[in-house]
């Protein structure tokens, strides 16, 4: 007897609302060479359907809320997101999750507020946060009252790669940045939240790294041995990889044969998950990584874990 394959649960998946695309164009914050996807949640329980996606969890991607100003404007459409994404979730429940957007980090105060109020009163399923903030990594010392913050509630992080404002010129001028650039941002914010001890002061968090963390699987020994070796940190090599190993990795546009196995040998047990970066990844590629993840030479059981059972543990609501 054919098994029949469970849906997938696929915790990289972006929302366009209405509102927030409008600013989006009014601030021509749009990055060159992106073209806007269509958006709505018709076109995306589509898009799940054909694709055995059971259930996913929304969230904005880059830039968030930062082209924004001032900061008050930020603040209010982060609420009006929020609860739009909640509206989503309240009609379709067992379809989609969603990921709490938050104001830019340069009022901890008001991301604080934001917070408690998606998580309290919105049942937000997590926090996504962006790579950096005014070219701040999120190990920054500034940041550190919202991570006791989500220490305290055991909350889940979705950390998306976004620009660097210290960025150069870019190496290919016809390619945009986000395909090269972005899986780095993720890298070193990761590694920043190594060094920074972030890690290690607050285990209480759970957190996912986008596009398959980056580079930061290949380059973590790397790290792990200089930055022991030499003495810049007081954090050992061995410490170092284990709490490299303990983030959690979406495989959205890293669903290939080599990053999965990489990643699968990499990342502690049950640690990588199933991710699309619909809508801005076209359905075509998406198509062709579930294909090629289903190709992976693995067992049934790890399978199923990157198909939905790791994001069943981190949000039971699915189970």
């Amino acid at each position: 007897m054919t098994k029949i394959a469970m849906g997938k649960i696929d915790v990289h998946h972006h929302m366009l609302p209405p509102e927030y695309v409008q600013k989006w164009k009014e601030a021509s914050g749009i990055p060159k060479g992106l073209k806007l996807p269509t958006w709505d949640v018709e076109i995306d329980l589509d898009f799940m359907d054909r694709n055995n996606i059971s259930a996913s969890i929304l969230s904005l991607s880059a830039p968030g809320l930062a082209f924004v100003k001032p900061a008050s404007e930020a603040t209010a459409l982060c609420r009006w997101v929020n609860e739009y994404a909640a509206n989503i979730v309240t009609a379709h429940p067992t379809r989609f999750g969603f990921f709490a957007s938050v104001p830019p980090l340069d009022n901890i105060l008001a991301c604080l507020e934001e917070i408690r109020y998606a998580l309290d009163v919105l049942k937000a399923d997590g926090v996504a946060l962006l790579s950096s903030y005014s070219d701040k990594y999120l190990g920054h010392s500034e940041f550190r009252p919202l991570w006791q913050e989500l220490n305290a509630r055991n909350a889940v992080i979705f950390i998306h790669p976004t620009f660097a404002q210290t960025w150069g010129a870019p190496s290919d001028p016809s390619i945009p940045r986000p395909i090269i650039d972005f899986p780095h941002e993720t890298t070193r914010t990761a590694v920043h939240l190594i060094t920074s001890n972030t890690i290690r002061d607050f285990p209480n968090v759970k957190i996912i790294l986008s596009h398959g963390g980056g580079t930061l699987p290949y380059v973590a020994t790397r790290i792990a041995h200089q930055t022991a070796d030499l003495g810049l940190k007081d954090k050992s090599a061995e410490e170092f990889i284990r709490e490299a190993r303990g983030f959690y990795f979406d495989l959205a546009l890293t669903g290939f044969e080599g990053p999965v196995k990489a990643l699968s040998e990499f990342a502690d047990e049950g640690h990588v998950l199933f991710g699309s970066d619909f809508p801005f990844a076209r359905e075509g590629t998406i198509g062709t990584q579930i294909e090629r993840i289903t190709a992976v030479d693995m067992s049934d059981k790890a399978r199923e874990s990157i198909d939905c059972w790791a994001a069943k543990r981190l949000f039971p609501r699915f189970g």
